[in-house]
């Protein structure tokens, strides 16, 4: 039996035979399909520009965007505001968080409050226990 492509329906019996396809299927509708999906995917681009376009005007229109001027006249929303650089800012806080903890200072001098360093106050906590803390 040859291997010639048969025109009936089902497989072939020696197929069934061995239990799997003997012929490979035929390249030539599927070249034809992909050639036709990509020949309308460009066919719609071509047509979706032009009617851009022609509807819509050219690409590069900016009559919507602001001036230099109108950009200085921008007020800044009210905080909290979305932090810009997130590293500069955190590095920042965290600079500012570490000196607060690493200082002296008054929180509030007229009440003779007053912030030492963490461990200064841990030292002290260690000494003097938690009932002197009050």
């Amino acid at each position: 039996m040859s291997h010639a492509h048969a025109q009936s329906e089902g497989p072939s019996a020696e197929s069934l035979a061995l239990n799997h396809e003997v012929s490979d299927a035929r390249a030539q509708p599927v070249i034809w399909g992909v050639v036709m999906v990509a020949g309308t995917m460009v066919l719609a681009f071509v047509l979706a520009m032009v009617l851009l376009v022609v509807w819509v005007g050219p690409v590069a229109d900016q009559s919507n965007t602001l001036s230099n001027d109108e950009v200085t006249q921008l007020q800044l929303p009210p905080a909290p505001r979305l932090e810009q650089n997130p590293r500069v800012d955190g590095d920042r806080i965290i600079a500012e968080a570490t000196e607060r903890l690493e200082s002296y200072g008054w929180v509030n001098e007229r009440a003779g409050r007053a912030h030492i360093p963490i461990e200064r106050a841990m030292e002290l906590l260690l000494e003097h226990g938690l009932d002197a803390v009050k």
